[in-house]
């Protein structure tokens, strides 16, 4: 055995050393505690939140290679070069993801990122990865988008060298952009890419490019694309310009030629015309006819419909038997039913109403207004036939459709409440995670513990999740309405104590709500329910009209009712929560008190005036509250009183006391 010199051995032993020691460095690199992980990515992003981008990205770099947070840190790491305007790096942490990470919920967004970031550099990339995003199975808005974008690469290639059949195709993305995404991000680039391709585009895409310039309210540059088409394409839009204008006598006379020659149109571009044509007229009633005598074609439906909703008492409920009886499964055929089978309750046709209730059920089985239609129908049968029905159907609103208003009237119907109020009291409870926690091995665990809410939207498709990240962030309004689409997208709805009901109605300003409520003689699920459907809990809104705060208190009205109660009174007070609370529950008391304690007329008078509630109880023919609601002539009021019982009923069976 050969033994090496002892210098020899020392240059040894220093090389295992410094071998030991780039072999922790690199394990300690690659495999990182997790806490450690959590500690940079949360100091990261703190970096991150304060602008500190540059130390933002050097931190997110620190990440080891094999920690659950590096394809987020990858992405943040993107964040903050955009952020710094360094476009190269941001390529770079995207394309990592791609190479690193291709099985990441990040991979879609990372290859379209990388995709516009190689737009003007190399195109030829750009459009290999727009094409893959297209061919693959992406959300369907970043496939549109890529198709967009590869045919204003196209668009530049063709222009170098043009080749056959190549232009229809480019225009194709351009068109297929445009009529999904007429208001989208990029719409009216697009639009200008499509004139600047093609200026002698015919009249049909020519209409859609001026639809677009319309929607962005550059009315003249719309107004010059509208002169090149032909009327019966365009003329929609053309009359929305000369309302827009002021220039009424060609906007009408424009739309009355459009209804009775070229009808057949996109039915949002009539819709729009009509609806400028009806509200720009001293006689909705005349209008709306006037309109429907001159209506010819496929949407003459919509046009009949119209001249329905303006018709006044008897001649209304008449129309709609018209409108039914000549357009049984048209579009309009489910608002005409329910207006025939309110029309006949009103005229004692009890009979008739329930046959055709009967007939709407079996017709439309997945319909929205199904809750509505059965409980018209139990009503029927418990008041007027007194048949015993209606405790079956009633219990089959209460447990099918179990949050809607219907629920709630029939909970009313099936205990006998002859008051709106069922509920004295309710239990207060935060919003929380809607589920149980992710499991250690999920990435969403993580970015949980570091509380990274828009990378948590990016690894979820979930919407209650999606739900209470904006809640966690404190947009209550965008929280509310995302859970409440995703509540009512769910066929099966869960029980009440499932916590993603707390999301749809969140208790944000309970507390005080509760203790002004109590001092004032009101229901505190019930004034939660009408600053939910005021406000959204948004304590700054203020109302085209004016009114302000979370009750949207006129400042008229809150200075008299503070005024008349001896407080001090300034307009600004209006965005201070409590004050705005305390003037709200004040002003709903005086309302209630003025309308013998009715909650349900207090209510509607909160948002239609106390006048027109008055004026209603006088004129409407009616047996009970129900019917009186039905009856609103205002749809904003009709729809506001169910909206806001709908959401106590809400509060009381998902925070009811045990």
């Amino acid at each position: 055995m050969i033994e090496l010199p002892k210098a020899d051995k020392k240059v040894l032993a220093i090389l295992g050393l410094l071998l030991c020691l780039i072999a922790g460095f690199c394990f300690a690199r690659i495999y990182q505690p997790i806490d450690k992980s959590v500690e940079i990515y949360t100091r990261a992003l703190s970096d991150y939140n304060n602008k500190n981008y540059s130390n933002a990205y050097y931190l997110f770099s620190k990440i080891g290679r094999y920690s659950k947070l590096k394809p987020a840190a990858l992405y943040r790491q993107g964040m903050c070069a955009n952020a710094l305007g360094d476009e190269k790096s941001e390529y770079l942490s995207y394309h990592n993801i791609l190479i690193k990470f291709p099985a990441s919920k990040l991979n879609t967004e990372a290859r379209y990122r990388c995709a516009q970031l190689l737009l003007k550099t190399n195109p030829k990339k750009a459009k290999r990865y727009f094409t893959e995003l297209i061919l693959s199975n992406t959300p369907e808005e970043y496939k549109i988008a890529s198709g967009y974008f590869k045919s204003k690469i196209e668009m530049q290639e063709f222009l170098t060298k043009p080749k056959k059949n190549m232009q229809s195709q480019i225009e194709d993305g351009f068109r297929t952009y445009l009529t999904k995404y007429p208001e989208g991000k990029y719409a009216l680039d697009c639009a200008k890419s499509w004139l600047e391709f093609n200026p002698n585009m015919n009249s049909a895409d020519s209409t859609i490019v001026a639809r677009v310039f319309y929607n962005a309210q550059l009315y003249e540059d719309a107004f010059k694309i509208l002169k090149r088409t032909n009327v019966d394409d365009s003329w929609a839009i053309a009359g929305a310009y000369y309302f827009q204008k002021n220039e009424f006598e060609k906007a009408k006379e424009l739309t009355m030629i459009g209804v009775a020659k070229y009808s057949d149109i996109d039915i949002s571009d009539l819709k729009r015309i009509v609806n400028l044509y009806i509200t720009n007229s001293d006689n909705y009633v005349l209008s709306s006819s006037e309109l429907f005598s001159l209506a010819n074609g496929k949407n003459k439906d919509y046009l009949w419909s119209m001249k329905c909703k303006y018709a006044q008492n008897n001649d209304k409920y008449k129309c709609y038997e018209d409108l039914y009886a000549s357009y049984q499964n048209g579009d309009y055929s489910q608002e005409a039913m329910i207006n025939v089978i309110m029309g006949r309750i009103i005229n004692k046709n009890y009979t008739g109403a329930k046959n055709m209730a009967e007939s709407f059920i079996t017709k439309y089985p997945e319909s929205d207004n199904l809750p509505k239609v059965m409980f018209l129908l139990a009503k029927i049968e418990q008041i007027y036939i007194h048949s015993p029905n209606s405790v079956e159907l009633y219990n089959q609103i209460i447990n099918s459709f179990p949050d809607s208003y219907y629920a709630y009237r029939s909970y009313c119907a099936l205990n006998n409440f002859k008051s709106a109020l069922i509920s004295s009291g309710i239990n207060y409870q935060p919003v929380v995670y809607p589920y149980k926690y992710p499991s250690v091995n999920d990435i969403m665990y993580y970015l949980m513990l570091v509380n990274d809410y828009d990378m948590i939207d990016k690894f979820t498709d979930d919407e209650f999740i999606k739900s209470w990240t904006e809640y966690q962030r404190g947009n209550y309004t965008t929280s509310s309405h995302i859970a409440k689409k995703a509540m009512q997208e769910l066929k099966i709805k869960p029980s009440s104590d499932d916590l993603r009901w707390r999301l749809v109605y969140p208790l944000n300003y309970f507390p005080q709500a509760q203790k002004e409520a109590l001092l004032h003689g009101n229901n505190p699920a019930l004034i939660i329910s009408l600053i939910k459907e005021e406000s959204y809990f948004n304590p700054e809104v203020q109302s085209g009209a004016g009114a302000m705060g979370l009750m949207q208190l006129m400042p008229a009205t809150a200075s008299d009712t503070a005024q008349k109660n001896g407080y001090q009174f300034n307009t600004s007070d209006l965005l201070n929560p409590e004050f705005n609370i305390l003037l709200g529950n004040l002003y709903y008391a005086d309302l209630r008190n003025s309308l013998n304690n009715n909650d349900i007329l207090a209510v509607a008078s909160y948002n239609g005036g106390m006048g027109s509630v008055q004026r209603w109880l006088k004129s409407f023919y009616y047996s009970d509250i129900d019917e009186f609601v039905e009856q609103i002539p205002y749809e904003e009021t009709q729809n506001y009183v169910k909206k806001v019982f709908t959401s106590y009923w809400n509060y009381s069976r998902i925070y009811k006391h045990n």
